[in-house]
């Protein structure tokens, strides 16, 4: 019978021992959520919503909205704040893409492994963004982007847990 151990008991089986990222291992988990009217959108329209650590555990990112039309798909990304008060994409779609929000109501719908797979799970929000390092800012923006504008407002709801 073969036993294997996860990083994790390997760095506490260890001698010397070897530390363990916190946020990996007794993290404290945290949820950011809005439900909020959605104007009629434009191709391109952007809407930042919740905003978390970048060097956050990005746990669940759950989506869901009202049926906003005739027309409309949504992507779920990244987006910084610049000192200026702007707003610039990290990606824009690295959370989700394609989401269609015309055809009916979307249930609330976990959207975290939709793009990036399950090898991702222990990286920090700056990495699933695609970040090679750290960057000087301190939050990201958790964002959704209209690749195809809709045709009726309607409520929508985001939600994310992460640990810190």
């Amino acid at each position: 019978m073969a036993t294997q151990k996860g990083t994790h008991v390997t760095n506490f089986d260890a001698e010397p021992f070897n530390t363990t990222n916190a946020r990996l291992h007794g993290g404290v988990k945290k949820v950011v959520r809005d439900a909020f009217e959605l104007a009629d959108t434009a191709n391109g329209d952007i809407a930042h919503v919740l905003k978390i650590p970048v060097d956050s555990i990005l746990d669940s990112v759950i989506f869901g909205c009202d049926d906003l039309g005739t027309a409309g798909t949504v992507d779920i990304g990244f987006y910084y704040k610049k000192a200026d008060g702007t707003y610039v994409a990290v990606d824009a779609d690295a959370i989700a893409n394609n989401i269609d929000v015309n055809t009916a109501a979307v249930s609330p719908t976990e959207y975290r492994f939709s793009v990036k797979g399950i090898e991702t799970a222990n990286q920090a929000a700056y990495e699933l963004a695609g970040l090679s390092a750290r960057p000087a800012y301190a939050d990201l923006y958790i964002s959704l982007t209209t690749d195809t504008g809709t045709t009726t407002a309607g409520t929508v709801y985001l939600k994310a847990e992460y640990t810190e």
